[in-house]
């Protein structure tokens, strides 16, 4: 169950890296809008304070819509215009939803809410959203009513920017949190707008982390519940459990790949954003696609727990180094075969699947084989001392075997000896019969060579002999 349960994290966890691959693209852009607002405080630190600060507010209103939207899981998307190359266009803010544009917003952040309000009353704003400091807006919108109230010259574009006038930066359920003026101003310091930038960097980053956990918790429990419903399911039915223990055990076991799964991908996440701080974004999306992060997090868990267990004094030091060979070997195996069967067969995911699978399968192999390990494996074990105990077994039976040999040897050689002795001294005398014409002679030699051999003339003599041949009997030589 243990080698299910480890091969079940790995493919798990490359499946999930596939499924939550959107949450982390949206974790990267909040950790690029972080880095344009250091950016900002440092291209603009020349400039007064209180000219800069409208871009600082339009760029942490942005910022902030994109961490709610990833908070919600929404693929909507808030950039400024200045972030593009373009600080003078009227529109300041756009959301977004793939490449398709949802919404354009103007934002005014001045020193008082008669200037916010006055700016955002622009011909050329129109029908756009409009935003201003979030401790501004009941007075702009008091301003606004007074003003058309009063049927001035601008009381449409009044109208329109009280129609349009938001607190914060907001498209269906997404907002920003809003955004003061004195915020804003402070975040033209260098040394705020880094805190600020870093600060969103690692909300995002955990929030990546806990949401991807929990949609990977459950692909964890589905397998692992799935597999233990089937193993319980046929011990049910085999009748060497009840329903309600085959029911508790699988209950447990989804449980358990609901904590593997979480665990895994959390770490995955973790090792990927800090390979993003330490090594740089592009490095980082190109080891995340390697799905290398799932194969280190697979195995500091798997280890853990392994770990955990011989602490606990389950199992002993010999189980826990080959757990941790098993760990090392099969999900180096599969990292590797994982990014070969996806170059192999580019369709997203399948391939990486697909490629583990078979690696966990070598890798398995080989750890079995002891060929790599940290230590022999059980069946290396095991082999090796079956070896040992045939190997002790002959070395007892050769010099037995080498003195029983020497024994026959021995009485094949006196045997044929006194044979080759029997066999010359009749065949001389058979010989010699014929040179002198004696058939008695021959007759009696060749009845004691049949004599050797358990057989018997059926004649004695010449007499006998020419007496069978002139019979009319039929006989058998």
């Amino acid at each position: 169950m243990d080698n299910i349960n480890s091969s079940t994290s790995i493919l798990g966890g490359i499946y999930t890296q596939h499924l939550t691959q959107d949450i982390t693209e949206r974790t990267y852009r909040i950790f690029g809008d972080a880095d344009q607002l250091s950016q900002f405080a440092s291209k603009w630190k020349n400039v007064a304070a209180d000219k800069s600060q409208g871009h600082m507010f339009e760029q942490l209103e942005t910022l902030k819509f994109n961490f709610d939207a990833l908070k919600k899981d929404s693929d909507l998307y808030a950039r400024t215009t200045a972030s593009m190359g373009l600080p003078i266009d009227p529109v300041d803010i756009i959301i977004s939803n793939g490449k398709e544009t949802i919404r354009e917003i103007q934002a005014k952040s001045c020193n008082s809410a008669a200037r916010s309000a006055f700016a955002l009353s622009q011909k050329k704003y129109d029908e756009m959203l409009r935003l201003a400091p979030s401790d501004q807006h009941s007075k702009i919108e008091e301003l606004l009513k007074q003003r058309i109230e009063k049927g001035t010259l601008k009381a449409e574009d009044y109208e329109q920017t009280l129609r349009n006038l938001k607190k914060s930066l907001q498209h269906d359920n997404i907002a920003s949190e809003g955004t003061t003026y004195q915020e804003a101003l402070d975040a033209t310091n260098q040394e705020q707008a880094d805190k600020i930038a870093n600060n969103y960097k690692f909300k995002s980053a955990i929030t990546d982390m806990h949401k991807s956990g929990l949609k990977a918790g459950i692909v964890g429990a589905s397998l692992t519940g799935g597999i233990s419903f089937l193993a319980e399911g046929y011990s049910v039915i085999k009748g060497e459990k009840d329903f309600a223990e085959a029911t508790l055990n699988t209950a447990i076991n989804s449980a358990k790949g609901f904590a593997t799964g979480y665990t895994v991908t959390v770490m995955s996440k973790g090792i990927t954003h800090s390979s993003s701080y330490f090594l740089g974004e592009q490095l980082a999306k190109s080891i995340t696609r390697s799905s290398a992060p799932v194969a280190i997090a697979v195995g500091v868990v798997n280890t853990s727990k392994y770990i955990v267990s011989y602490l606990k004094g389950e199992i002993e030091l010999e189980e826990l180094t080959e757990n941790i060979s098993h760990t090392a070997i099969t999900g180096t195996s599969s990292f590797y075969y994982g990014a070969l069967g996806q170059l192999a067969i580019p369709i997203p995911v399948v391939g990486a699947l697909v490629g583990a699978g078979v690696g966990y399968f070598i890798g398995n192999m080989i750890h079995q084989s002891g060929l790599v390990a940290l230590g022999d494996s059980a069946v290396v074990k095991a082999s090796k001392e079956r070896r040992n105990q045939i190997r002790a077994i002959c070395l007892e039976a050769i010099p037995q075997i080498q003195k029983n040999r020497a024994e026959l040897q021995s009485l094949l050689d006196k045997h044929f000896a006194e044979r080759k002795h029997i066999f010359d001294s009749t065949f001389l005398a058979m010989d010699l019969a014929v040179d002198n014409a004696e058939p008695e002679q021959y007759i009696n030699a060749l009845n004691s060579l049949n004599e050797r051999f358990d057989c018997e003339l059926p004649f004695q003599n010449f007499a006998e002999f020419d007496q069978l041949m002139q019979s009319d009997q039929s006989f058998d030589f």
